[in-house]
């Protein structure tokens, strides 16, 4: 059931619009979770901060922000400075320029006032997410994901360019630090309610008053009483009193089964009923094609009773011979459709085969913790090369064999002009398809795959095929089957990969970390900043987890000797010896409300409502 509560009207009417689409394509969810929809709310005694719109379901908190208007969106730098859309200056709500920044304002705002409204047992409010809505469709610029992805905290922010898709993004938002019940949801929509016909605010909008109208009554006898609320109340107040209203009781260090392995789960259903309805669909088309076959076979075979009847040379004859010549042309072509079908059914269900052996394993690894096994070391780029050019000489070293000293020592030359130009295979695109050449100019991999990167410095390329990523080297040999959802290049010997919502650390020989995360940013100076239930943290070993690790709220790469991180909601810097011994403190850094990392020496840093740059021993730069 959908509660609405809006209310006053947007102050524009294009937000307005916005809210009341939004409003009408939750209604025509036939199966959607009792969700209650604020719009337009002010938080006059929260930061004063006035929202958009945000939804609550039982499984999940969503900020809306509400943007006008449509296409390219460009972001110069994700924290700080203006975003661009259609080629013109973003503008959010408040005049607002930076729609993270925005997010994350607003945030601290929502979650300070549902706190006193929500159990704190049941609604984890550092797990509120966030949603950009555009008005119209947008194309996300180049630098965007990049962007992105390098700011931990984005991992509960989200842009959707496609507004049609809204409900579908909602309904993908769920998490289970949010366990709320359709009651707790009710009773939210009547407290406000009331809280508003108490007020001198006026008459309710026609979006308060559809809720009220839309109240059954078994929801609202359902519904605890005002005592029962006041003692919910107290209690959580209690409960944060004594400073525990985040601790997750008795949690496994590793992520819970009964959390995460329902996810798995289904995409391995999901993918196992795609296996089979492709299977079904596949074998359909092979047997049509084995029923033509055998039409044409018989075909050919009386044109060719016909045509040993029929006399040697007449017009007759030439027309059968002719007839016959089409028919066995055609044979052919069914022929070679008959073996690419099953190719192709072949490399489909390898590839999905695999991703099923991935997600049993990852459920297998939710169900109980898994032991970290020891570091496994990559194979160097230089002796990769060296195995390369070794079986390069020797297949020269077998054809000059044949023609003597003389060819050997001409082939050998021109193997080693060759070897010492050559560079990294290049991807070339043919019929919207993509493989690659070698420096040369020969096909090294046929066009195959939907999407082909440059090869990096470690001579792997990342290669997509219909949505999932993997890895091949310079010979063209897939090193790491297209099985993931994400994937980013090696970083001091691991990839980071995401399988699902989940992401996990791919060593040089495609072994994948017996670890996932909520989220991960690659290694940088020996180590990843990971996110799991417990907050951010620093690894050194993607299959060893750090005992007693120092949490954060925020945490980024170490660079030149430094990490920004955030604490106790203020930012700062840090060395690798307080990962040690937290209690040296952060000196010479100090709090800041705002900080970004360093670029070259310098780094922009807001103190008490002042923003300025300091040089890493925290000096202020004139």
């Amino acid at each position: 059931m959908l509660h609405t509560y809006q209310p006053v009207p947007f102050p524009d009417s294009t937000r307005q619009q916005q809210f009341d689409a939004l409003q009408a394509a939750l209604q025509a969810e036939a199966t959607a979770p009792a969700t209650l929809l604020l719009g337009n709310l002010s938080l006059a005694g929260v930061g004063g901060e006035t929202l958009d719109a945000v939804l609550i379901r039982p499984h999940s908190i969503v900020l809306l922000l509400l943007v006008a208007g449509g296409g390219p969106l460009h972001i110069p730098e994700f924290g700080y400075g203006a975003w661009r859309l259609g080629n013109q200056p973003l503008t959010g709500s408040g005049g607002a320029d930076n729609l993270f920044q925005q997010f994350s304002r607003q945030k601290e705002a929502l979650a300070a006032w549902l706190r006193p409204q929500l159990p704190p047992e049941a609604a984890n409010l550092n797990f509120i997410a966030g949603l950009v809505l555009f008005e119209e469709p947008v194309m996300l610029g180049p630098e965007v994901e990049e962007r992105m992805s390098s700011v931990p905290a984005s991992s509960s922010f989200h842009l959707l360019p496609d507004p049609a898709r809204c409900t579908r993004r909602l309904r993908q938002l769920s998490t289970p630090e949010i366990d709320l019940t359709p009651t707790d949801i009710a009773q939210l929509a009547e407290e406000l309610l009331a809280a508003h016909t108490s007020t001198d605010d006026g008459p309710l909008t026609a979006q308060a008053a559809a809720y009220a109208s839309s109240q059954p009554a078994s929801a609202a006898m359902a519904a605890p009483s005002e005592e029962a609320s006041q003692i919910r109340r107290a209690a959580g107040w209690f409960w944060r009193w004594l400073g525990a209203e985040d601790i997750a009781h008795d949690e496994p260090d590793q992520l819970p089964a009964d959390t995460y392995a329902t996810a798995p789960q289904q995409q391995k259903e999901e993918l196992e009923r795609i296996r089979a309805s492709m299977q079904a669909e596949l074998g359909e088309q092979l047997r049509a094609l084995e029923a033509r076959e055998k039409e044409r076979e018989q075909s050919i075979a009386q044109l060719r009773e016909q045509l040993a009847a029929a006399p040697p040379v007449t017009p007759e004859a030439q027309n059968l011979q002719a007839r016959l010549a089409t028919e066995n042309q055609e044979k052919e072509r069914l022929e070679a459709a008959m073996q690419a079908s099953r190719t192709d059914l072949e490399d489909r269900n390898q590839a999905l085969d695999s991703r099923i052996r991935q997600l049993e394993a990852l459920m297998l690894q939710l169900q109980q913790p898994a032991t970290g096994n020891a570091s496994q070391t990559g194979t160097p780029r230089n002796w990769r090369q060296a195995k390369h050019y070794l079986r390069q000489w020797r297949r020269h070293r077998a054809r000059a064999a044949m023609g003597g000293a003389g060819v050997l020592a001409a082939g050998l030359l021109w193997w080693a002009v060759r070897a010492a130009t050559a560079g990294p295979p290049v991807p070339f695109q043919e019929q919207g398809k993509w493989g690659y050449l070698t420096a040369h100019g020969d096909t090294l991999v046929s066009a195959r795959y939907t999407a082909a990167e440059s090869f990096q410095e470690d001579g792997r390329a990342i290669v997509e095929q219909q949505g999932s990523f993997g890895f091949i080297n310079e010979e063209g040999e897939e090193v790491v089957p297209p099985a993931y959802d994400a994937l980013q290049p090696y970083a001091e010997g691991y990839a980071r990969a995401r399988v699902g919502k989940l992401y996990t650390f791919l060593n040089e020989d495609g072994q994948e970390s017996s670890f996932y995360y909520y989220n991960a940013q690659p290694f940088s100076a020996g180590k990843a900043a990971v996110l799991d239930h417990r907050g951010w943290f620093y690894i050194t070993n993607p299959n060893e987890q750090p005992e007693n690790p120092v949490i954060f709220q925020e945490a980024y790469p170490f660079r030149n000797g430094l990490a920004r991180v955030k604490r106790n909601g203020q930012y700062t810097f840090i060395t690798e010896d307080f990962l040690q011994d937290p209690s040296s403190g952060t000196e010479p850094f100090e709090q800041y409300s705002n900080a970004a990392d360093f670029v070259d020496g310098r780094a922009r840093v807001t103190q008490q409502g002042r923003t300025f740059f300091i040089d890493t021993d925290a000096d202020e730069v004139k």
